[in-house]
């Protein structure tokens, strides 16, 4: 059975190492009871040098000082073992891998600050874990632990194994060929020479061209003294030029490109010598003789690339000023918002997957990016700015900025907005207010009046209003409803703050525009009514009014409460002049009929109701240009007109029986015609179904004799009609000349004793004057 399987139980046992070291072994077939001998152990480091550290020491770039970055980046952790590309860059799979990840994981190593000197001693202390827990493994005592103490010291055997380790390790990562024998030297150490470099600049090999000026750097600055010192540190230092502006320069076009090779090569060429930098740092080991040209800081002059890049990104841009024109003006901020947000979605999807973590890429350019803008918003600040240039800053630093562009969903989670200070300082914000706020209302009240101008010019050229559909049309409601939801918009898109702080002062705009719209219309009322197209206007405004309604009825309305009532009775009472106008040669017609039922027998005549009926009918066919809801109102009011007037003349006491047979028979006759009048208006759909029973009860009071039934009558009339009084009921009495002034006055004085309930009815009898 191969190790693979018989030490996968080691591979999860307390001591991690030891598992890495098995895999090690696993992947040169080595059996459990090769690695539990030194002569396994021995092999098994022997092969990891021969497959790992060879191919790495063959470019004489390798010293025992060399960082760990220059075996370890990139490998892989997990695979078969497959060689080096061309380039010699990897992939270097294989079991050493476990063993490079187990440590780099646990904090025992870092790539970016080891050197080789370090990862040996690391790897001898794991061979000497090894040793124990292969040794307790097969004793079965492996979770006793080792002595400590002054007896607790190393065999003789294992501290000559761990020098020869060590002594192989120095051996391979320092071989250099023997000068003179280039058969030797062929293909294990090729000489790291400036026309090398050179050449991997030339070829945007900036990775291992940032690797042989690590190399050629070490030994010009070794030298130091030696006459050609000098000439060998000024061709260093121009190379390292040159590779500095071809490195930056992709740095610094990438924000436009999508090169993401060529980026790669500069992102690892800067790590590079960022980790060359780590070596010389202070709190390295300060056996490491001190290097004058270091530290370089390339991952200090990226940032300083980054920010040109953007700089220039935006310089690009046409400038932006509030002494232009106001398309200018914000369309330059929407072509700065559109740069900004396309760029950093391209950080985001091809910059950032090449970066290590601790360039934190996404959020160094969105600072930056951030800071012009903020600079560009405070100096746009210092300008006397109009009410529509304010709007427009206001929206895009509190609305469109943050949410638009920041919280784009390609840019979710990638971002810490939360970092970065806010475009505007508060009292900045304010000001922008004290200065939109007023200019929103001013101009919305200016839009309004002039729509409503416009229409009142209609008015006085009498001509016929447009028709949508079937019906006569306005324009005005739409009008000034856009005025209002237009500047309630235009806040909602600065903050929901805004819109709340809007609302009031729009509201107030909206009852002042619509008082004026009753004024004139009320004018036009009284001086047009001979005009050829006054009913046809009438109407039009008519429902030109349930428009406004209809917007104001909604409770997520964004009016106030206080609007919304003071509107409606403004509403209320145009709706009253309206249909006062539109109905009056109607109700004159009707009122000479009308009066033929205070005299003689015409309070139960069906013929004089008929011909009332008749009217009606005939002039409803006028009213078709109503939208249906006010086609119905139209009809409820005739309703109730022709109820009041019916039932004013039965209380003019101008008819008395004391006869009961005439009192029956007139109550019939009124019965009668409240039939007529309840089918011709159930039969155009009347909504005032009210009206209904109040003719036939008043009909019952006339026919009853008996005085207890005439209470209990008068009791349940009142229950239905609130706002009768006893006037009323002593009118009605009238007629019933067989009652004493005694009975008269106990009957109505049932409504004393009557529970009146809530006034839900509209009003009916408070609305007229007995005689």
């Amino acid at each position: 059975m191969r190790a693979t399987a018989q030490w996968a139980h080691v591979g999860t046992s307390k001591d991690g190492l030891t598992g890495a070291l098995a895999l090690l072994g696993s992947g040169f077939r080595l059996t459990e009871n090769d690695l539990l001998s030194w002569k396994g152990r021995r092999f098994c480091i022997s092969k990891a040098l021969d497959s790992f550290i060879k191919p790495r020491a063959s470019d004489c770039s390798i010293s025992a000082t060399t960082p760990c970055s220059q075996l370890l980046d990139p490998i892989p952790y997990y695979g078969e073992y497959k060689g080096a590309n061309a380039d010699g860059r990897g992939p270097h799979q294989g079991p050493l891998g476990y063993l490079m990840h187990y440590m780099d994981v646990m904090g025992r190593a870092s790539k970016a600050t080891r050197n080789i000197n370090d990862l040996y001693y690391l790897w001898s202390k794991g061979l000497n874990t090894m040793s124990k827990s292969a040794e307790d493994h097969r004793t079965g005592t492996e979770d006793v632990p080792e002595p400590k103490g002054e007896g607790a010291q190393p065999t003789k055997k294992k501290v000559l194994f761990y020098k020869r380790v060590r002594k192989g390790f120095v051996q391979y990562f320092t071989a250099k060929p023997v000068e003179g024998d280039s058969a030797k030297a062929e293909g294990k150490c090729k000489e790291v020479t400036a026309g090398h470099i050179q050449e991997n600049i030339l070829q945007k090999r900036f990775w291992k061209a940032s690797q042989g000026l690590n190399v050629l750097e070490r030994e010009v600055y070794s030298q130091i003294g030696d006459k050609l010192h000098e000439d060998r540190k000024q061709e260093l230092e121009s190379l390292y030029e040159e590779l500095d502006k071809e490195v930056f320069k992709a740095v610094k076009d990438s924000i436009v490109e999508e090169d993401e090779d060529l980026l790669t090569q500069a992102i690892r060429a800067i790590m590079e010598q960022e980790a060359e930098d780590n070596i010389y740092s202070e709190d390295h080991d300060t056996s490491v003789k001190p290097n004058p040209a270091r530290p370089r800081k390339w991952k200090q002059k990226w940032g300083e690339y980054v920010k040109l890049s953007v700089i220039e990104r935006i310089q690009n841009l046409p400038a932006i000023s509030p002494n232009g024109p106001d398309s200018s003006f914000s369309q330059n901020f929407v072509d700065l918002g559109k740069t900004i947000k396309t760029d950093l979605i391209h950080v985001v999807k091809h910059l950032k997957p090449h970066y290590p973590g601790e360039f934190d890429v996404c959020d160094t350019y969105v600072r930056h990016y951030h800071s012009i803008l903020k600079s560009q918003v405070e100096i746009i600040t210092e300008f006397k700015l109009g009410g529509k240039d304010a709007h427009f800053l206001l929206c895009w630093v509190q609305n469109l900025y943050p949410n638009k562009i920041l919280k784009d969903p390609a840019l979710v989670g990638h971002i810490e907005e939360e970092k970065l200070e806010s475009l505007l300082p508060p009292h900045k914000i304010r000001e922008l207010e004290s200065i939109y706020m007023p200019y929103e209302v001013e101009s919305v009240r200016e839009w309004m009046q002039t729509s409503l101008n416009l229409e009142v010019q209609r008015w006085k050229e009498d001509k016929e209003p447009v028709k949508l559909g079937d019906f006569y049309h306005s324009e005005l409601h739409i009008d000034i409803i856009q005025s209002y939801n237009g500047g309630i918009q235009r806040a909602v898109d600065v903050s929901q703050r805004m819109s709340h702080n809007m609302a009031p002062l729009l509201g107030s705009v909206l009852v002042e525009i619509l008082r004026s719209y009753k004024d004139l219309f009320e004018d036009f009322k009284e001086k047009s009514q001979t005009d050829r197209f006054f009913r046809s206007i009438v109407i039009a405004n008519i429902n030109c009014c349930r428009s406004f309604r209809d917007f104001v009825a909604p409770h997520d309305s964004s009016l106030h409460s206080r609007s919304k009532e003071t509107i409606n009775s403004i509403l209320n009472a145009f709706e009253e002049l309206g249909f006062d106008a539109l109905l009056q040669d109607l109700f004159q017609e009707q009122k000479v009929h009308f009066k033929k039922i205070s005299h003689g027998n015409g309070l139960g005549s069906q013929q004089i109701m008929s011909d009332i009926i008749k009217l009606a009918e005939n002039f409803l066919s006028l009213l078709k240009t109503l939208t249906p809801a006010c086609y119905k109102d139209a009809i409820d009011r005739i309703h109730f007109h022709l109820v009041k007037q019916y039932v004013t003349r039965l209380l003019k006491k101008k008819v008395s029986h004391k006869n009961i047979q005439q009192l029956q028979a007139l109550a019939n006759q009124v019965h009668e015609n409240a039939d007529l009048i309840r089918d011709f208006f159930s039969f155009h759909e009347s909504q005032a179904t009210w009206l209904n029973p109040l003719i036939p009860k008043l009909a019952e009071i006339i026919r009853l004799q008996d005085v207890n039934a005439i209470q209990l009558e008068v009791a349940a009339l009142a229950e239905d009609y609130p706002d009768i009084g006893k006037k009323h009921i002593e009118a009605v009495l009238y007629i019933k000349g067989n009652l004493s002034r005694n009975e008269v006055k106990l009957i109505a004085g049932v409504l004393n004793s009557v529970g009146r309930r809530d006034n839900t009815t509209p009003q009916f009898f408070s609305l007229m004057k007995p005689s």
